[in-house]
């Protein structure tokens, strides 16, 4: 009997030690950062999953794209059109008509390109020109 209260007195000063209370909060948090982390990198892990499955997602979208391209291009139709455009071939019956561009559309295009060019200049520039810059 003698014995067994030593063991009883033993456990409950190992368990009302402080230094035993320490450990196992210390043990609490180390385990509770490391649960913490492990979920974090389950996170990371899934993240990428998702943002591979879009890339995948949107090149099977263009391979989609590009077969549709594809079967187009086999087309008759298809084979017209770039003749026409790259070779400036003509199909039967057809006659071809040049048409000249006329002297005012000429003075307009020259215009054009004159404003483009004030477009882009800087504010001081549109104003040292507008004030300073003989004007036809």
């Amino acid at each position: 009997m003698v014995i067994r209260k030593r063991k009883k007195s033993f456990m409950k000063k190992v368990f009302s030690f402080k230094l035993f209370v320490a450990i196992s909060v210390f043990v609490i948090i180390f385990l509770g950062i490391k649960l913490g982390g492990i979920y974090y990198i389950e996170y990371q892990i899934q993240k990428e999953i998702n943002s591979l499955q879009n890339d995948i997602d949107s090149v099977k979208k263009n391979n989609y794209k590009l077969s549709q391209l594809i079967e187009y291009s086999r087309t008759d139709e298809f084979k017209e059109v770039e003749a026409r455009k790259r070779l400036n071939l003509q199909g039967e019956g057809e006659k071809m008509v040049i048409i000249k561009p006329s002297l005012d559309s000429m003075e307009n295009l020259e215009l054009q390109e004159k404003s483009d060019k004030n477009e882009n200049l800087p504010n001081y520039l549109k104003w040292w020109n507008y004030f300073f810059v003989n004007r036809k």
